[in-house]
Parts: C-alpha cells; sequence; structure tokens
C-alpha cells in the first residue's frame, strides 16, 4: 500500500495499556503477572474510518485477548486440555522480549494496511527490578518458521498464528488424517469489530437491545 506524501511515520502515535496473564514457566509452576504495554505506531491511509477501526483492533487484541489469558509454551509441563482462557502458545517460555516480538509481530499482520506499527514495549510489574523491552523491527529473532515451529510438513496455514490476520494465538492440532483441504475457520470478531465502527453491522437489535462482539460491547448514544 502507497504511504500519501501527506502522512509520515517520523510523526507517531503512542497507545499504552496493560492486561493481566498467567505464565507457564519451564516448570510446573504458573505465575501470574501484569504487563504494561506501549505500542507506538504511525498512520499510513487517509481513510479515518477504517484507520480508527484497525487501532481499535490493536486495543481489543491487547485488551481483551491478552488480558488473562495464559502464556504457555510447547515444553510445559502443565495440561491446557481443560482450561478455558485464551490460551497463548509462544515458542518460548514467556518473558519479556518474546511477548514484545510476537505482539509486533501480530498487531503488524492485522493493522498493516491502514497502520504501521513502529515498536512495541512490554514490562512486567512482577519482576523487580522493573525492566522492560522494546521491539522495533520486522525481523523476530524468536518467532520461528512454519516448519520449524510446526515440525511437519503437513500444515493448514503458510504463516504462524502470530503473522495471520486474525485472533488466533495457538496453532490448529493436525491429526495425521486430517483434510488440509478444510482449514479450520477462525471467529470473525475483528471483522465483525471493524463493520461495527464502519456502520456496516447492525449494533441494536429490535426492543433495544446491545449486541455484544465477544467481549467487547459498544456504546450506543441517542439524542
Amino acid at each position: 500500500m502507497e504511504i500519501p506524501s501527506n502522512l509520515s511515520t517520523y510523526s507517531h502515535s503512542t497507545y499504552k495499556a496493560e492486561f493481566s496473564a498467567s505464565l507457564v514457566q519451564t516448570t510446573a509452576m504458573l505465575m501470574s503477572d501484569i504487563f504494561e504495554v506501549e505500542v507506538t505506531f504511525g498512520w499510513l491511509s487517509p481513510d479515518y474510518a477504517k484507520s480508527n477501526a484497525a487501532f481499535l483492533k490493536v486495543k481489543f487484541f491487547i485488551e481483551n485477548l491478552m488480558h488473562q489469558s495464559i502464556l504457555t509454551h510447547p515444553s510445559a509441563k502443565v495440561d491446557m486440555a481443560n482450561i478455558e482462557n485464551k490460551i497463548v502458545m509462544l515458542p518460548h517460555p514467556p518473558s519479556n522480549d518474546v511477548i514484545a516480538m510476537m505482539l509486533h509481530c501480530k498487531l503488524t499482520a492485522i493493522v498493516s494496511d491502514y497502520i504501521e506499527i513502529i515498536s512495541v514495549k512490554v514490562g512486567s510489574k512482577a519482576i523487580d527490578p522493573v525492566i522492560s523491552y522494546t521491539h522495533g523491527d520486522n525481523d523476530y529473532p524468536a518467532l520461528p518458521e512454519p516448519k520449524e515451529w510446526i515440525k511437519s510438513d503437513d500444515y493448514y496455514y503458510d504463516l504462524p498464528w502470530w503473522s495471520r490476520n486474525s485472533t488466533d494465538t495457538q496453532e490448529y492440532e493436525d491429526l495425521k488424517k486430517s483434510d488440509l483441504t478444510s482449514v479450520p475457520e477462525s471467529d470473525t470478531i475483528l471483522d465483525d469489530l471493524e463493520k461495527a465502527i464502519l456502520g456496516e453491522l447492525k449494533l441494536e437489535e429490535e426492543g433495544g437491545e446491545v449486541v455484544e462482539i465477544s467481549d467487547w460491547k459498544p456504546e450506543i448514544i441517542t439524542d
């Protein structure tokens, strides 16, 4: 997408948020933490409605999907089978640098047509001294390619979940007899959110009931 000459990421905006999460360590131990996140970004499009929708996707992913999630990794010794929290499957045990790279990559995949994610800063409130990590590059040394990540030639997607424009935060289990042409459907939350912002989705049912999109519920203001 060509960036209009009057828009430049030399001038940027900063969004600050935090989310709480449980972290699975290298041993069978869970730790709770609160992460402070700072996203520096630039506006790439003169389409204010779609740019605003893109920003709200960033906000939704951090404040709704990451909040109260469980950050784990493939070698974890904790069974996630019956957990109802959002599972975020990282390639390595969760740490500020891995989380920052993942968020930079994932948010870029979600909003790159309208917003440039310049950097993502992640700090943990549970660590003393408080040390944050900032990732500001489109190279992600801690995030492997699909073949290395899945360790199989049978794969539904060409990209790992952190590079897909979706709410996915882990991969779909691939059974040996799976039909790889029948890709599992992701939810439509991000699309519904954009349609709601652009006025293409009905937000109020008959009787005045406000439609809820996952954990995001718009406020309808009446005269």
